[in-house]
């Protein structure tokens, strides 16, 4: 990786010094429009049309399960309920963030804070330890993972949307994560024990190995062998880089997605990259930094940032500015800072090939 350095290093850490409150105005948009995701994802709403037939078979079959459904109540695992994995289903079939279906104080801990908020759309795999209280809410119901066998509704490489049992449901392995959230584009991948393992903005990659079980939010898996293919979007913002083919957000494997190879890194905060909508908006305005609007790049995990050589590198607010920086943070969160004139560029190479590179609310322009 290499990054243009037109000055010295100074210290500029006013520059990304984060507003406390998130304020109101066009920082706020998060660089989405549907139709972007269209033009990355060939065949996008082939995989929405049959994520949705999968679900709609799933939810009658956790339906027609009969057994000792466990309903609304408190209870305290180890004395009124046992141990272990449960399934767990959602009598409405979708989200409700006003009341959280599942609330578990964890053993030993006490207090608001410590509890975990569990909702989910419609199934969801949950490991209760000894000790453990539990708070069912009336759209909810439990049933021990070893009293049913649920059997699974999975087409050939591709895994809707739902919980799986790893090495029972769904082998071991790494899988390409496709958001189902048509309004953000966001998605995440749980454990039983409500721990994320991964967020992604449109696409991303995960691998399993010792979970229990997973659950997937707004989001399917596909095995590597049929993930489709990702491709640029035509930019439409003004300058030098109008009508070029750009990298929008999402997680790239260097090599694979995007070619090694040089490339600038341009903020992208409002509204959508490509103008599809004919509202998107890209201008140079100096906009609040906060973490919320975070803009720049991240490494895919900590291990593949030592070979890359950095962790995060992010773009600084100060668009109408001559003189810019980014933040470089390694994989030890040591932070410095580079001063540059222009956009910056960074360098791919052909060594990098199969890391990961995830890009947020920015693009990347091939140079």
């Amino acid at each position: 990786m290499t990054i243009k350095i037109l000055n010295n290093i100074t210290s500029p850490e006013e520059r990304f010094y984060y507003t406390l409150e998130k304020p109101d105005g066009n920082e706020n948009y998060d660089s989405f429009d549907i139709r972007e995701l269209e033009w990355q994802i060939k065949g996008y709403w082939n995989y929405q049309n049959e994520n949705d037939e999968v679900m709609a078979l799933k939810i009658k079959y956790l339906n027609s399960i009969n057994g000792a459904w466990i309903s609304k109540g408190e209870y305290t695992v180890g004395i009124d309920i046992s141990e272990g994995l449960y399934l767990c289903k959602n009598l409405n079939a979708e989200k409700d963030n006003s009341s959280p279906n599942l609330t578990i104080i964890r053993n030993g801990k006490k207090g608001v804070s410590d509890q975990d908020y569990i909702i989910f759309k419609f199934m969801n795999y949950t490991f209760l330890n000894k000790g453990d209280v539990v708070k069912i809410n009336d759209q909810t119901e439990i049933i021990s993972g070893n009293s049913i066998v649920f059997n699974q509704v999975v087409r050939e490489d591709f895994y809707g949307e739902g919980a799986y049992k790893l090495g029972e449901d769904i082998p071991k392995g790494e899988y390409f994560i496709l958001s189902m959230d048509i309004n953000t584009g966001g998605a995440g991948v749980y454990d039983d024990q409500d721990n994320l393992l991964v967020s992604v903005s449109r696409f991303g990659y995960i691998t399993l190995e010792n979970q229990k079980a997973i659950n997937l939010d707004d989001c399917i898996l596909i095995s590597l062998n049929k993930k489709p293919d990702i491709y640029p979007v035509q930019y439409n913002g003004n300058g030098k880089s109008e009508r070029k083919l750009v990298y929008s957000p999402g997680m790239y494997k260097i090599g694979v997605d995007i070619p090694a190879g040089k490339y600038q890194l341009k903020n992208e905060v409002f509204k959508n990259i490509t103008d599809l909508s004919y509202e998107g908006y890209h201008g140079n305005e100096p906009y609040s930094p906060g973490y919320w609007n975070w803009c720049g790049i991240v490494a895919g995990n900590k291990a593949q940032s030592e070979l890359l050589g950095w962790y995060k590198i992010e773009l600084d607010s100060y668009m109408k500015y001559k003189d810019r920086f980014i933040r470089i943070s390694d994989s030890n969160n040591n932070e410095s800072y580079q001063k540059f004139n222009g956009l910056p560029t960074i360098t791919f190479l052909e060594q990098d090939t199969g890391n990961e590179v995830n890009i947020i609310r920015c693009i990347l322009i091939p140079e």
